[in-house]
């Protein structure tokens, strides 16, 4: 059973992986809108290390729970 739970940690690592290139491209786009908010652009900085850390913590979680 534990290398099953390994084996599709590694799946939704490598899929989150291959998305990150899509979000830092949606943050760099919604940062260069004429019409942004002003606080916006300091939330979309740390948006692509949160989407990483939700990765990993997501990962972490996923072992921790498993018995």
């Amino acid at each position: 059973m534990l290398v099953g739970v390994l084996i599709s940690i590694m799946i939704a690592i490598v899929v989150g992986v291959n998305l990150v290139p899509s979000i830092v491209e949606a943050v760099n786009t919604a940062s260069n809108t004429p019409n942004a908010a002003t606080g916006l652009d300091g939330m979309l900085d740390v948006l692509e290390y949160v989407y990483v850390a939700v990765i990993l913590l997501g990962a972490v979680a996923w072992i921790g729970g498993q018995s």
